[in-house]
């Protein structure tokens, strides 16, 4: 018999986990989380966020806060978009360059308060790397790995927005792509972005990590034609 001394390897569970079981999701390793593939079929769910609206489960993104007097030349020394450009509400995308030239990772930058407070939302394979890559080459920033706090639910499709309504009201109604607005969600601050990765409109929601699986059930629940999607 082999003996080995590598450790097995850890699967991370979403706040979700449990719903998307339940709802017979078909779970798979990705990124090291467990996640939905997909729940009804493939090209059902494709034609569902292209037609109607489609709710997915991204909380193994990472999510990184930079803060302090020397948050914004620290991200503008270690990002390839000008972050300065940034309003409080704005987000850009970006990249994370290395000393060769080359790309460490691509993320979003949301701008909570110009010059001395961000949040980056990084790729989850990278996630640990993209940390240590910042704290590497700080400039004197309050760096902290803030992913176990934060859930991330998407909401896509061409009905995304008049879905949303009911929820935001007036907040998001005038909301351009790349901007943010804060919203409570039983007393607790989330950020909606009009962010998103299918082609089609709709928002990312950052969501306290405890209060994901309550939001996600109400959002599929509370509205006519939401699906989940893998």
């Amino acid at each position: 018999m082999e003996v080995t001394n590598q450790a097995p390897t850890v699967i991370h569970k979403t706040p979700l986990y449990q719903s998307h079981v339940k709802r017979g999701g078909k779970m798979v390793d990705f990124a090291g989380w467990w996640m939905p593939v997909q729940f009804q079929g493939l090209k059902e769910e494709h034609i569902h966020v292209r037609t109607e609206v489609g709710l997915f489960d991204v909380s193994h993104m990472g999510e990184i806060r930079v803060k302090g007097p020397k948050a914004l030349s620290t991200l503008q020394l270690l990002t390839t978009n000008d972050v300065s450009q940034l309003k409080a509400g704005q987000a850009q995308y970006s990249l994370f360059p290395n000393p060769q030239g080359g790309i460490v990772d691509d993320l979003i930058v949301y701008c909570l308060i110009p010059n001395e407070d961000y949040l980056l939302c990084v790729n989850a394979a990278n996630q640990k790397k993209d940390f240590q890559f910042l704290i590497d080459n700080n400039q004197g920033a309050q760096i902290t790995d803030e992913s176990h706090l934060w859930g991330q639910i998407a909401v896509q499709g061409p009905k995304a927005m008049n879905y949303l309504e009911k929820w935001f009201g007036p907040l998001m109604k005038d909301c351009p792509p790349f901007e943010f607005r804060t919203w409570l969600w039983k007393g607790k601050t989330c950020y909606v972005a009009r962010t998103g990765y299918t082609g089609e409109n709709g928002v990312e929601i950052f969501v306290p990590w405890d209060e994901t699986e309550k939001l996600w059930e109400a959002l599929l629940t509370e509205a006519e034609g939401a699906q989940p999607i893998g």
